[in-house]
């Protein structure tokens, strides 16, 4: 009688919490404080959220780093594949679910501190070339509202290289990328360029979020952790 109670308690505990024995994959960027490689292992604020949260879903994580772009059309065809930190807008809809927000950062036009222009609204720079990040969300408003002058990187690091080297007039990105930039070339990019103008258009909610197709039971399993640690 007792081994039979004990089989029934395993057998409700595995309906009412599935074990997912495979290892769910996740993508994301290098980003100063937030995502940073130390040696083999990852590190920052933004890895130790989602961690957090995988270990309280009681879930299998592996993150992976590598540019935005590649990460982007990654998790858009993979089921059970997450990505972090993603902005929200229409089109990201269409392809990935968006479960918690992890921080906030604010997006800023960027210029040579040699040039004389004067930005004070985004329609400023429909006569300007604008390095941006492939598919993330500055490049999507801007083609979105049919800017049509825009020079596509990898990453932040390549688009801010783009506008020094004047292979535009503008960059529209996330002001992180003065970390990251003083990270990784030991330099203050304040001395090369500056911000011209706050973007309040772009909200600045970053997410985790996952594929579209992703199982529910995932779903509702990261979100109820996040909601029970209280990420957001």
């Amino acid at each position: 009688m007792k081994n039979f109670l004990i089989i029934v308690c395993i057998f409700m505990n595995s309906v009412t919490l599935p074990c997912f024995a495979e290892v769910i994959t996740g993508y994301t960027e290098e980003l100063p404080g937030l995502v940073e490689i130390d040696g083999d292992n990852f590190k920052g604020t933004a890895i130790d959220k989602v961690k957090k949260i995988f270990k309280k879903a009681n879930l299998k994580e592996e993150i992976q780093i590598t540019p935005w772009a590649r990460s982007y059309e990654m998790v858009k065809r993979k089921k059970n594949h997450f990505i972090f930190p993603m902005a929200k807008n229409a089109e990201r809809e269409k392809h990935f679910k968006f479960v918690t927000v992890l921080f906030k950062v604010d997006t800023y036009v960027y210029q040579r501190n040699n040039t004389e222009f004067k930005i004070y609204n985004l329609n400023d720079l429909k006569n300007l070339s604008i390095c941006v990040v492939r598919n993330d969300v500055r490049d999507q408003y801007l083609s979105e509202r049919q800017f049509s002058k825009l020079v596509r990187y990898p990453d932040q690091e390549s688009a801010m290289k783009g506008l020094i080297t004047s292979d535009c007039d503008a960059a529209l990105m996330a002001e992180n990328i003065e970390f990251l930039w003083k990270k990784h070339l030991h330099e203050d990019i304040k001395g090369v360029v500056k911000k011209s103008y706050l973007v309040k258009e772009i909200n600045g909610d970053r997410y985790l979020s996952f594929n579209k197709d992703t199982d529910p039971e995932i779903i509702e399993r990261v979100s109820k952790a996040a909601k029970d640690l209280k990420i957001n």
